[in-house]
């Protein structure tokens, strides 16, 4: 077992629960990919170097993780990653209702404007839902 292993145990057991536990497993891997990130290390590069094409996956089933992941990101963009967020059902919705509100930014729906109007060019139902709600916001 190695070092980093050794102290992922040790701050399980302090905090009191079962370092043995499956659950924790998921948890560490989660923490180690959201520290990769915080270094500007691109999502599919974390993945790769943790082993696992499972986050994605815990992005769409776990709503807390996905916001600390975009959060993470984020803070830092100026350090390194700065490739293209992916437009994933969720963020496409929060675009879609921050866009009916005044002064909706892409930024509320954590989307670049190429993001957006990629988007727009290769997807003919997203392009109409955007032109659906820009004509609701402007009645």
């Amino acid at each position: 077992m190695g070092h980093r292993a050794d102290r992922h145990r040790l701050t399980i057991a302090l905090a009191g629960r079962d370092p043995d536990a499956p659950e924790e497993h998921g948890r560490t891997l989660r923490a180690d990919f959201l520290r990769l990130l915080s270094l500007g290390v691109p999502p599919s590069r974390a993945e790769m170097i943790l082993g696992s094409t499972s986050f994605s996956g815990w992005r769409g089933d776990d709503p807390a993780f996905a916001q600390a992941c975009d959060a993470v990101s984020d803070f830092a963009a100026p350090y390194g990653h700065t490739g293209q967020i992916r437009l994933t059902p969720a963020r496409v919705a929060r675009f879609l209702e921050a866009l009916g509100k005044p002064k909706a930014t892409l930024a509320a729906a954590g989307a670049t404007p190429a993001a957006i109007y990629q988007r727009c060019r290769r997807d003919e139902a997203f392009a109409k839902a955007m032109g659906e709600v820009r004509a609701l916001a402007r009645s």
